[in-house]
């Protein structure tokens, strides 16, 4: 940014904060709106529409949808967070094991966390032990190491797009060792063993 349009020194944090916002439609938006057309109410200081009510309905439901489309994107391309304790994940015995799961709403894993419970919190915290770390692309070493056991785990929303539909499928060396970490969403009609781990 050239010095002419960078604002103060004083002003800056504001400006940054400011840049930051944006702006979508509030959910009582369409309700409003059906409401004041159900009602007749007309903009002051405009004449009488020569629409008939259909035509009304018809731009009131356009509006509906282009605010729920807004609200619905705004939604889908932040990223979320999902942690979910408590589990033995490890094998170790105890269940004191929890997922943190970073992903795009319901579409990309950015990062998987598998860690130990130390504190007792049921959530991870920096007193937690980090057992197995990845980001979004799958790894997948060469060969299983020796007493390695896979387990699943399934059902609950670990992508954060709302149905309890995602499994979490690892890989680990009893007790507290763990070499893997995927995501899976069960999809109907597919058998287990074909669905794409994410």
């Amino acid at each position: 940014m050239s010095d002419e349009r960078r604002p103060p020194e004083d002003l800056r944090e504001l400006d940054r904060a400011l840049s930051e916002i944006r702006f979508v439609p509030r959910a009582s938006l369409g309700p409003e709106v059906f409401g004041r057309l159900r009602r007749g109410e007309r903009l002051k200081g405009v004449a009488p529409s020569r629409l008939s009510r259909p035509a009304l309905w018809a731009i009131a439901a356009g509006i509906m949808v282009t605010a729920a489309g807004g609200l619905w994107l705004a939604g889908r391309h932040h990223d979320v967070t999902v942690d979910r304790c408590c589990f033995d994940f490890d094998g170790g015995g105890p269940t004191d094991d929890g997922v943190l799961v970073v992903a795009r709403r319901g579409e990309e894993v950015r990062r998987i966390a598998v860690y130990e419970d130390r504190d007792g919190s049921r959530s991870f915290t920096p007193e937690d032990v980090v057992r197995f770390e990845r980001g979004p692309r799958l790894a997948v070493a060469a060969g299983l190491p020796d007493g390695a056991v896979t387990s699943r785990h399934c059902c609950s929303d670990l992508d954060g797009a709302g149905p309890a539909d995602d499994g979490l499928l690892l890989v680990a060396v009893p007790p507290d060792r763990v070499t893997l970490a995927a995501l899976y969403e069960r999809r109907p009609g597919v058998f287990l063993t074909q669905f794409p781990l994410r």
